[in-house]
């Protein structure tokens, strides 16, 4: 996009950019970005309409915790304060107003692997696809032990009214804790003379006995004329079943494929249809597991109305994440995106539909893929926004919505399409530890230029829809926390390190350093017939209450010289202190306590540079790199006179 030139008396030129709704493009060459966005944005954020501003500092919160940080989580209690919970070394701790860590005890971790945290009914979980599930109440951490699958399992008949014979029955009995189930018991058969479905529950019974299994709170028994194919037919406290052919088989519920008792090692979750719903177990990479509802909420077993049920087995999708969202009619699903070796993947939902056969009640799943869709390998990289779901790809940054102007129809459509060559250059083998955080109308991505992991944050504006390319830090992990004086603070878990970092607009500089910021314009043309020269006179530009060292550059492309500054100057503003209780009013002074002055510098500050040169396009760079620099900038205006001057000699071929 060229600028078109305002003609007035004497062929005077005047050029206002004061429009910077564009963002950062970083799609095409600096000549062909329009007036109205910026080939850099390092260290800045756009604010208020749409205007670029000095980005958030940084500062630790919390006290150093020694050891580098796996993960960290907001904890409401059940008093409705809040604790802020990390798992350092493998170790987790607490603390309350970034006041002291204390250590959590009942759990530990590997260290070095990144934890996930959900809360619900009361508890914070606590899982990382290695260790054991672990859940924390407000004062300990509990896990689960893994119970042993029953032995012992033998078949009598202990009536007479059936007798042995060539009709061949398998039993299997699973044992049963309070999170979830045990795999199968060794198959015990039972000889009768009899199909089970002609018995005269009177005068026949056959008695399934086993032996104890420590920890156990309950046992399942299933039952089928064919090897491998045993189905549910009943659940005791007991160690023995008798069996008299009045209780259906339920064709529906099979004897779990894994041991469930220590609940599944998933590393991703979340809560929809108030169930748990939990994918990527590397050592079920296909499966995708519920929970059951209300009290046997965290309670994976079929027994206690959760499931699983495997997206694809065999196929070159595995699940990576789960999130809450909607069908395309508006009903709430558990939705899941996959991943696929060259990095598209896919998103699936999942709808359960409840059936009762006998006494016993359970769903069947049904798992639809939405067509023509991308996915994801980054857990924290998924995030939801106020309508959509966002996740970062191999290809670009995506959502997931309703496809417009047609209902019922979900699409997954890139947005980073104007930041592609950016995208395009991250590290491939990094990309599923990018992170993502929705805050301010805005996600915050952390994303990897290096091979170390995260090194940089970019920023898509949902309100705007643009792109702010980039921040000169990465993290590993972003969040919230709200501390009990009801302040939120926006924090992150550093790639490596041993404390939190708060970012906010009320912190100056990194740490108490300078970080350096710079707005680059693209190249703009002084008439929209690109071969035209103008004289330009001067440069105004106008800065929103800016404070600190700002250098002010002005670039362009002379008739006998190459694309070069033409104007560089430093702007220092000028500040003013006031405040109350800062100095005596006449004879009174007004309170007893010291404050703080405030700072005020001017809300419309204009400069200008001169130039008096002919010059063919223009290029304007904005730049500071003191500790308490920031500035808005507000817009430009580019002042001269037309002119009428021949073609360059070196333009000639």
């Amino acid at each position: 996009m060229q600028l078109s030139s305002r003609k007035k008396s004497r062929q005077k030129l005047q050029f206002p950019i004061d429009k910077f709704n564009g963002g950062s493009n970083l799609l095409v060459d600096d000549a062909r970005v329009g007036i109205n966005q910026a080939v850099q944005a390092t260290n800045l954020m756009q604010s208020q309409d749409g205007v670029w501003t000095t980005r958030y500092g940084r500062d630790y919160y919390g006290t150093d915790l020694t050891t580098n940080i796996d993960g960290a989580a907001e904890y409401v209690t059940s008093a409705g304060t809040t604790e802020l919970i990390v798992v350092t070394d493998g170790v987790v701790k607490k603390s309350t107003n970034g006041g002291a860590w204390t250590t959590v005890t009942g759990a530990t971790f590997t260290a070095g692997i990144q934890c996930y945290f959900m809360q619900i009914a009361g508890y914070l979980y606590i899982f990382n696809g290695t260790d054991s599930l672990a859940r924390y109440d407000g004062t300990v951490l509990t896990t689960y032990t893994s119970l042993s699958a029953p032995t012992g399992l033998s078949a009598s008949i202990t009536a007479s009214g059936i007798a042995s014979g060539t009709y061949k029955y398998y039993g299997i009995v699973t044992a049963l804790n309070d999170v979830g189930e045990t795999v199968g018991s060794a198959c015990a058969i039972l000889n009768v003379n009899t199909l089970r479905e002609s018995w005269n529950s009177d005068t026949a019974n056959a008695r399934w006995t086993w032996n104890a299994v420590s920890g156990a709170e309950r046992y399942q028994f299933y039952l089928s004329d064919e090897d491998g194919d045993e189905s549910y037919v009943m659940s005791t406290e007991n160690t023995q079943f008798d069996d008299n052919g009045t209780l259906p088989i339920n064709p529906y519920v099979k004897v779990p494929l894994d041991n469930t008792t220590a609940a599944p090692k998933f590393k991703s979750a979340v809560v929809s249809g108030n169930r748990i719903w939990a994918t990527n177990d590397t050592t079920e990479k296909f499966i995708v597991r519920w929970s059951g509802t209300g009290l046997s909420m965290g309670k994976f077993s079929e027994f206690y109305g959760g499931g699983w049920i495997n997206l694809e087995k065999g196929g070159r999708e595995m699940p990576s994440v789960v999130v809450h969202y909607q069908s395309g009619g508006g009903e709430g699903r558990a939705t899941v995106l996959s991943r696929t070796p060259e990095g598209k993947g896919a998103v699936w939902q999942i709808a359960l539909t409840s059936f009762t056969v006998g006494d016993t009640t359970f769903s069947v799943p049904s798992a639809q893929k939405v067509i023509g869709s991308y996915g994801t390998s980054s857990i924290l990289g998924v995030v939801s926004t106020t309508t959509d779901i966002g996740f970062p790809n191999k290809s670009g940054f995506f959502f997931l919505g309703p496809q417009q102007n047609y209902y019922g129809i979900l699409r997954t459509r890139e947005a980073s399409s104007i930041i592609r060559p950016y995208w395009r250059s991250l590290i491939g083998s990094q990309l599923d530890k990018i992170c993502s955080f929705f805050y301010d109308a805005k996600i915050f991505i952390s994303v990897p230029t290096t091979t170390t992991g995260n090194s940089r944050t970019i920023i898509m504006d949902t309100e705007r829809g643009n792109w702010t390319v980039d921040w000169s830090f990465g993290t590993k992990q972003f969040l919230e926390y709200t501390d009990t004086l009801g302040v939120s603070h926006l924090l992150y878990v550093p790639v490596s390190g041993t404390r939190l970092v708060e970012l906010s607009e009320n912190i100056q500089g990194d740490f108490g350093a300078a970080f350096e910021t710079s707005y680059l314009s693209g190249r703009i043309s002084v008439d929209k017939l690109w071969n035209k020269f103008a004289r330009i006179k001067r440069v105004f530009i106008k800065l929103g209450r800016p404070r600190g060292s700002i250098n002010f550059e002005v670039a362009g492309t002379e008739r006998t010289k190459p694309f070069t500054a033409v104007a560089t100057k430093t702007i220092t503003p000028a500040y003013s202190l006031s405040g109350h209780g800062y100095d005596l009013m006449g004879t009174f002074l007004e309170g007893t306590s010291d404050v703080t002055p405030s700072l005020y510098s001017d809300s419309a500050d204009i400069r200008y540079v001169s130039i008096r040169k002919k010059i063919r396009d223009f290029q304007l760079r904005v730049t500071s790199n003191s500790t308490n620099s920031k500035y808005t900038i507000l817009g430009f205006i580019v002042e001269g006179f037309a002119t009428a001057t021949r073609p360059p000699r070196a333009w000639k071929v």
